[in-house]
């Protein structure tokens, strides 16, 4: 998949599953991506390499997200870094902001809204001074309700957006497949 127009994205996440997952749907959509857990695996991919986008996790285990984001602000880098957390508050976003986080997205969220958000950060000239919550607005279906998906495609975007059991911030929170053809909400976020 490389080529002129290749996006290349540095996808920072500890959790090697959803890191598979999100790496294989980014794939999927033409981003060429490259993984790292710590600290240490960022600063050096980054320094040996150029991002067009860096989405980063806050909790990597030992590693803050938010530090790595300032190290890198502090190193001089202008690679967008889209700051993604299942801890989701105001004060969560103002420190991603004050760290240097170019967008930010609550998991669980829609494969479809990470795309979005890619796109849009290439797609304008957005800043660490304009944090936004880039998620578009979307209906979302209420509890046992069915929502049935338009082409094969929307099967596999879908999926991106599943809440692994018990990496949420409640475990539970997210969509589940019902059937090849629809999902359902399963319980709204808090």
């Amino acid at each position: 998949m490389e080529g002129e127009d290749t996006m290349r994205v540095l996808l920072v996440e500890d959790d090697e599953r959803i890191a598979g997952f999100m790496k294989r749907g980014l794939e999927a959509e033409a981003y060429e991506v490259d993984l790292a857990s710590e600290k240490s695996q960022t600063l050096a991919l980054t320094e040996a390499g150029k991002y067009d986008t860096i989405i980063m996790d806050i909790f990597l285990g030992a590693d803050d997200g938010l530090d790595i984001c300032r190290t890198l602000r502090q190193r001089s880098v202008g690679t967008p870094i889209v700051i993604m957390t299942a801890k989701d508050s105001a004060e969560t976003r103002q420190a991603s902001k004050e760290a240097g986080a170019d967008a930010y997205l609550p998991k669980p969220f829609p494969f479809d809204d990470l795309v979005a958000t890619l796109k849009r950060l290439h797609g304008s000239e957005a800043s660490s001074a304009s944090l936004q919550d880039l998620r578009p607005e979307r209906p979302v279906p209420r509890e046992g309700q069915t929502q049935r998906l338009r082409f094969p495609t929307d099967l596999v975007k879908r999926t991106m957006s599943l809440d692994l059991p018990g990496k949420g911030h409640d475990g539970h929170s997210g969509f589940h497949l019902s059937g090849p053809a629809s999902f359902h909400r399963i319980k709204e976020p808090a």
